[in-house]
């Protein structure tokens, strides 16, 4: 259950979200820089914010990479970061915020549904198509976090992107939920599948709950340092839960709807990466991140299946690192913009 302050942490972004006009907005004409976007999935509004290169014109032909946020995160963190450094570069960028999180429709609140997540990015790829100046055939994306999973996914499903690149990624869901059990989820010790089972049926139970009494049970999805539940968490409060480095915003809410655990959990891009075959794969990470072995296994398995994927290490960074320190955050872009460049063919 949520305590007084974070309920009304809920209840503010809710409000922001309720008061926010909605429009299909790709036909309106866009200034260079930021653009604040509407647009439909699955017939509920996303907020998302449109970057456009200080050489735009709606009459070009320019690449466009559509930037998947984390795990509960929202675009004016890491994903508005990258973003806007890539529309820097000369790209056509989105960053959005996925259903039922910051200033987009959909209820219950902090649902990660893994498919509904890929569905909104299908439905921001759409978008994107429509803004003028953009070239259809020159798409891609960007996961960050979780988003690496999700963007792999949508790359497998849909044929109208081009290249896909991830950064700090969570990929396997499944092993994140057995392995991530003792080395980032929650601390315990003890046997993996019985912890893996534990969340299962707390997800089973929440769900019954809603459908029951139309209560939604929340997990804090970033739990503060005080908890101590290891290094990992405790980097992520620091970025999440941190004003001074731009992850505590205001839209943003760490809470989780309990019952959309086993949606996430039973997600596997990796296990059919032969379908990203003829789709250039780049997995960035830190190489201090304690998360690399995911982005490590998705690239092995792209290159098995005969697929064309790197891995690309910043040296000294941590998983957060790659969020908002501009230090390792530039190495990254620079790598992104040379891989863009190339599987774009700008």
């Amino acid at each position: 259950m949520m305590n007084k302050t974070k309920i009304s942490i809920l209840a503010t972004v809710l409000a922001s979200v309720m008061s926010t006009p909605f429009s299909v907005s790709a036909e309106e004409s866009f200034n260079t820089g930021k653009n604040a976007v509407n647009f439909l999935s699955e017939n509920v509004r996303i907020s998302g914010n449109l970057y456009l290169p200080d050489n735009y014109s709606a009459n070009g032909s320019f690449p466009a990479i559509v930037v998947i946020t984390p795990a509960s995160g929202v675009k004016e963190q890491t994903a508005g970061i990258y973003a806007k450094k890539l529309a820097d570069k000369g790209y056509v960028t989105l960053a959005f915020d996925h259903r039922s999180y910051g200033e987009s429709g959909g209820m219950p609140r902090g649902m990660e549904n893994a498919p509904m997540k890929v569905e909104d990015i299908k439905n921001a790829i759409s978008f994107i198509r429509t803004v003028a100046g953009v070239d259809i055939e020159r798409i891609g994306e960007l996961g960050l976090c979780s988003g690496a999973g999700y963007s792999l996914q949508t790359a497998q499903m849909d044929g109208r992107i081009d290249s896909v690149a991830t950064v700090s990624g969570f990929v396997d869901f499944i092993d994140y939920g057995l392995s991530g059990a003792t080395q980032y989820q929650n601390g315990l010790s003890g046997d993996k599948i019985e912890q893996f089972q534990t969340q299962i049926q707390w997800a089973s139970e929440a769900r019954q709950r809603y459908f029951e009494t139309g209560e939604v049970m929340y997990v804090d999805g970033i739990p503060p340092k005080s908890e101590r539940l290891g290094i990992f968490w405790d980097r992520a409060a620091d970025y999440y839960l941190n004003p001074e480095r731009g992850g505590a915003v205001a839209t943003y809410s760490p809470m989780r709807a309990a019952m959309s655990l086993d949606t996430r959990y039973f997600f596997n891009p990796t296990e059919h990466m032969e379908l990203m075959r003829g789709k250039p794969f780049l997995a960035i990470v830190g190489t201090e991140a304690l998360s690399a072995q995911f982005s490590e296994v998705a690239v092995e398995r792209s290159k098995k299946a005969g697929g064309e994927a790197e891995l690309f290490k910043v040296k000294g960074a941590q998983h957060f690192d790659l969020y908002d320190k501009h230090k390792y955050v530039n190495q990254a872009v620079d790598k992104l913009d040379s891989f863009y460049r190339t599987t774009l063919k700008r």
